[in-house]
């Protein structure tokens, strides 16, 4: 039954004043209990309520059917206060109406002191005469308390109909029916139940129902549909969890809070859903980007190929750390901010990266796309394309421009761009490593390589002497390391060797002065051997120990 059907039917039995009973059915969190009450908003709004007065009551927990017609009495409000929950006020109301209807002489006499005494047999049955007319929600039937018969209810709900003239309407999960309940309702059902609506809302209903025309509803709201989400329970909590992310993030990209919108939408939906067709919560935080990658899907389960073939069609998800921060808000129900944010900011440098590369491939197109007189044109581009996003441009793709500004005959302009793209990310150590670049001849341009090299030699990590001398021990020649070592002092040579003691003096010292050993050493290895030399002459002076000890190691003092 569509939506809008059910909505007509609702509507009618809402406008008219006949006595009758309304079961709403469906499975569990698909919004049978929020639409009826959209609906019946809508419908007080448009004047369209034939009754006076409402109750509605959750049958969760009742155990009795006294406990039943004291809180429709207790729920009851003026159809103008529907939206609104039952108070002191509202009670009040209920009971100046009784006092009314009685008289209030005749009332005194079942009179009490205390308010746990209006449970009293005199006053429930006053309080359930004064019934009349009223339009009743009954929900939870399934969740109703042992202490309940189906048959108790229905027979209640008969009652209210035929000789109160109530209209009542019953929402009630009939999947979760269960043993005599189940055989109860469907014996019943047909001398007590008018009308029967299937409420089975696809998702672009749910959508339509649940969702405001907001910032979260039109990125949520394409989310579900893609889904195929038919679940309102489930959707109203992802709702509920967005909002806390906006705030979060505000200050980032807009396309920051869409993808984790999105995230969000997928893992509340597998984490909370019941449905078959929903994908397992641990399979997919399990699917990161290397096993997605994988080509087989060969052992893997034919229900975990159908889950695989959902994720493939929602972006192709798989995990990363912003991800499983947004796990960690569906798990805990509350946002752990500082993390959040830390994730939100490598997304969103990932945005404007992928934004830049774009505008410089653009840049780009100036040139390839025309045999048009335009060396202007692309010089222009190039230029202010590196202006605007060096930070997001490669090392190759700077080469590859250079080149072409100095076939261009813009030198100068070359040489500013390189310098230009070294201050921009002069503090990236790791981009100006680009030996094998240059091996490979993906960087060309001699002034690229000499200049990145120099900022290499700048950046250099400052190890201590002592963490020289091992990585050379460890690792053999290496020419950076070798030039940092050469420019220590000797004192600083004096300090390391007298700093150890065992294997490690002797490893060091033959470390140093090994070069001393070899032809043709470079200016670093023959400064390292004068200075390990000179310190260690400079401690064999000290004492006739020390200078037995040092000349082990072909020193002489």
């Amino acid at each position: 039954m569509s939506i809008t059907i059910i909505e007509q039917q609702i509507g009618r039995f809402l406008a008219s004043e006949v006595p009758e009973v309304l079961a709403i059915k469906g499975g569990w969190g698909v919004g049978k209990t929020y639409a009826w009450n959209a609906y019946l908003h809508a419908a007080k709004n448009q004047r369209r309520i034939a009754l006076s007065d409402y109750s509605y009551v959750s049958l969760f927990g009742i155990n009795s059917l006294s406990e039943l017609k004291n809180s429709i009495f207790e729920n009851m409000m003026s159809r103008q206060h529907i939206g609104r929950r039952p108070s002191v006020e509202s009670f009040r109301a209920n009971m100046n109406r009784l006092l009314r209807t009685t008289g209030k002489k005749k009332f005194a006499l079942f009179a009490v002191e205390k308010a746990a005494e209006l449970t009293d047999a005199p006053f429930e049955s006053l309080a359930f005469l004064s019934l009349e007319k009223t339009l009743i929600c009954l929900d939870d039937f399934e969740r109703k308390g042992k202490g309940m018969e189906t048959q108790d209810i229905l027979g209640l709900i008969t009652i209210l109909k035929e000789q109160k003239k109530c209209k009542v309407v019953l929402i009630l999960n009939d999947e979760s029916l269960g043993g005599d309940s189940h055989i109860e309702y469907n014996r019943l059902r047909e001398k007590v139940i008018d009308s029967e609506l299937r409420f089975a809302p696809s998702a672009k209903d749910c959508v339509a129902i649940s969702l405001r025309n907001d910032l979260l509803g039109k990125i949520l709201g394409p989310a579900v549909m893609q889904l195929q989400i038919n679940n309102i329970r489930i959707i109203k909590k992802t709702e509920a969890l967005a909002s806390l992310l906006v705030p979060v993030l505000k200050n980032v990209d807009p396309q920051v809070l869409e993808r984790a919108v999105r995230i969000l939408a997928l893992l509340a939906w597998c984490y909370y859903s019941r449905s078959a067709e929903a994908p397992d919560y641990a399979f997919i935080m399990n699917r990161t980007a290397s096993f997605a990658s994988l080509d087989s899907e060969e052992n893997l389960t034919t229900q975990q190929q159908q889950w695989n073939a959902i994720l493939r069609g929602y972006d192709n998800f798989c995990l990363d750390d912003f991800g499983r921060q947004i796990g960690r808000l569906v798990e805990n129900g509350y946002l752990d901010e500082e993390p959040m944010k830390e994730q939100a900011i490598i997304y969103d440098e990932q945005i404007r990266a992928a934004r830049s590369e774009k505008s410089f491939q653009e840049a780009w197109q100036t040139f390839y796309r025309s045999f048009d007189d335009n060396a202007t044109d692309v010089i222009t581009c190039l230029s202010e394309s590196f202006r605007d996003n060096a930070r997001h441009i490669s090392p190759v793709n700077l080469d590859g421009s250079v080149r072409l500004l100095r076939y261009l005959g813009k030198d100068k302009l070359a040489s500013r761009i390189i310098d230009l793209y070294i201050e921009k990310r002069k503090g990236e150590t790791k981009l100006f490593a680009i030996a094998s670049a240059v091996e490979t001849e993906e960087i060309r341009d001699p002034e690229v390589i000499e200049k990145f090299r120099q900022v290499q030699h700048a950046l250099r990590e400052k190890l201590t002497v002592l963490q020289l001398c091992e990585r050379l021990h460890e690792e053999g020649d290496h020419s950076d390391e070798e030039h940092q070592l050469a420019q220590a002092s000797v004192t600083d040579f004096i300090l390391l060797f007298k700093g150890l003691n065992g294997d490690q003096l002797s490893r060091h010292i033959d470390a140093c002065l090994r070069y001393g050993r070899l032809g043709g050493i470079s200016d670093s290895q023959r400064l390292i051997v004068e200075k390990a030399t000179a310190a260690l002459q400079q401690i064999g002076r000290e004492s006739r120990l020390n200078a037995s000890r040092v000349r082990r190691f072909g020193v002489s003092i």
